[in-house]
């Protein structure tokens, strides 16, 4: 097996893409082009968002500038980039590539940029976008954005905060060539949709937080995550504001996470956001016709709040207020190892770590296990590499830490009053989840490791109790991970 050299993702980690559609659009061209005839087409408004969770002063990065060449689309989802025609243009920035901070975004805002509007796109079911930028190394004829903020250290690279402001050069891949994949189950509903002599608004998630890797030689790389989903840009948005249940004042800097369920009743995070100076968040666009689950957290100081869950918020709603009640002590923390190995032999894998907990009931419904959006300070997703202290003979290996509120979450469903959370005591399942590392040459991104996600069941015997029965915080709370049979 081939070995891939790891590192460390910085701020909340996971690459995501939110696609809007509203009807379709124009001009051609992919990886080798695409002679279609444009019979029945139409028009993509392309824009993109980025929810800035790792921005000084709340995370690790005052900027992170990437420049952008193309969106491409094709409508199968095993099309190879380099050897199979039919991919379309999206959008084309060859002529002027556009160098987008992607940290530029406040909480109560939808759109980071607008990237262009093409027509004549043959119309169809898409079920792959590819994402180009620009190498940072690009050849003589390849053109530059006007000014370039990245000022010598390529044309993507990120500006670390608490430093002197100097960029560091961000390694992309193979994004420049191949670009950066949003396969179609990463597209809610596997596809979206250009109809035929209609204007479709198609909106590119990029979380750049959870998408940024310190690797051990100090160096930064891209780990792109990728979710899509169909939106509309003016109605379809979930709003509110986060505030003390005691004092009923705004919590500003609190974190808001949309959830939905996966196939195992797990909701997982898909899109999150900081609270603005008024408490005040919004997500947006969303899909159309859905429903989220929102959860909310919140530190200041040396106190953190509890988890507030919402369910069954449906888009296109103006929440009013989420309370949030102050605890007592500090938030629990969860440390410790993953490993990875293939016969006995190290080797790398990328690994997301996220902090699970059961809500109580609602009415006559069953406990939902809900993703806690995990605190500043916390490592979301780390790699495993060689060069690790104190890694077992054979493995890879990274540690990881985890800040969580020391107490169980309310919950409530939409419109009814929120319902009391457990009782002591509290605990968490922390989900690691093996995938191959991005500067693979095969399979880079895809689920590792067999199995590729652990625990394998998330029951009493693989729950972790971070505050006992008598209300005591356990100051040492370890659960270690052994990835096996990875790539």
């Amino acid at each position: 097996m081939k070995k891939i050299l790891g590192s460390v993702v910085l701020g909340a980690g996971l690459l995501l893409l939110a696609i809007v559609l509203n009807c379709g659009g124009g001009g051609g061209g992919g990886g080798g082009g695409s002679n279609t005839p444009l019979t029945d087409t139409g028009t993509v408004n392309l824009s993109l968002t980025d929810p800035p969770i790792c921005k000084n002063p709340n995370g690790s990065f005052d900027h992170i500038w990437v420049t952008i060449t193309r969106v491409m689309a094709h409508v199968s989802e095993d099309a190879d980039f380099d050897h199979d025609a039919g991919w379309i243009n999206l959008v084309d920035l060859r002529d002027q590539p556009m160098q987008i901070d992607l940290l530029d975004l406040d909480s109560t805002t939808c759109l980071l940029t607008q990237l262009g509007s093409t027509s004549g796109l043959p119309a169809g079911h898409y079920q792959q976008i590819r994402v180009l930028l620009l190498s940072n190394n690009p050849k003589p004829k390849e053109r530059g954005p006007s000014l370039n903020k990245c000022d010598g250290s390529g044309f993507n690279c990120v500006v670390p905060a608490n430093g002197n402001g100097t960029p560091e050069e961000l390694s992309i891949g193979s994004a420049d060539r191949t670009g950066i994949k949003i396969p179609s189950g990463q597209i809610a509903h596997g596809k979206f949709v250009i109809p035929a002599g209609q204007s479709v608004d198609l909106n590119i998630d990029f979380d750049a937080c959870r998408s940024i890797i310190r690797q051990g030689n100090g160096n930064f790389r891209l780990k792109p995550v990728l979710r899509a989903s169909e939106v509309s840009l003016n109605k379809n948005a979930i709003s509110g504001r986060v505030i003390d249940k005691d004092t009923k004042l705004p919590i500003p800097l609190a974190l808001v996470a949309a959830e939905q369920k996966d196939s195992n009743n797990v909701d997982r995070i898909i899109v999150q956001k900081f609270t603005g100076p008024d408490g005040k968040f919004i997500f947006c666009p969303l899909p159309s016709g859905q429903t989220f689950d929102i959860v909310a957290v919140a530190i200041t100081g040396q106190a953190a709040y509890n988890a507030t869950v919402t369910l069954n918020v449906p888009v296109g709603t103006a929440m009013g207020d989420i309370p949030l009640v102050p605890e007592s002590g500090l938030p629990a923390i969860i440390k410790g190892q993953v490993t990875t190995t293939t016969s006995n032999q190290e080797t790398s894998a990328d690994i997301a770590l996220s902090a699970l907990q059961p809500t109580k009931p609602i009415g006559s419904g069953s406990s939902l296990i809900v993703t806690i959006p995990l605190l500043n300070g916390s490592t979301h997703s780390v790699t495993t590499e060689s060069n690790s202290t104190n890694c077992p003979n054979g493995t890879d290996c990274a540690n990881y830490e985890l800040l969580v509120p020391s107490s169980n979450p309310k919950v409530g469903v939409f419109g009814q009053p929120y319902a009391d959370p457990f009782d002591r005591p509290v605990k968490y399942w922390v989900n690691a989840e093996a995938f191959v590392p991005m500067s693979a040459t095969t399979n880079a991104g895809k689920a590792d490791c067999s199995p590729s996600s652990l625990p394998e069941k998330f029951d009493s015997s693989t729950a972790l109790t971070v505050v006992d029965a008598s209300g005591t915080l356990i100051t040492q709370v370890t659960q270690d991970f052994m990835f096996k049979n990875c790539q």
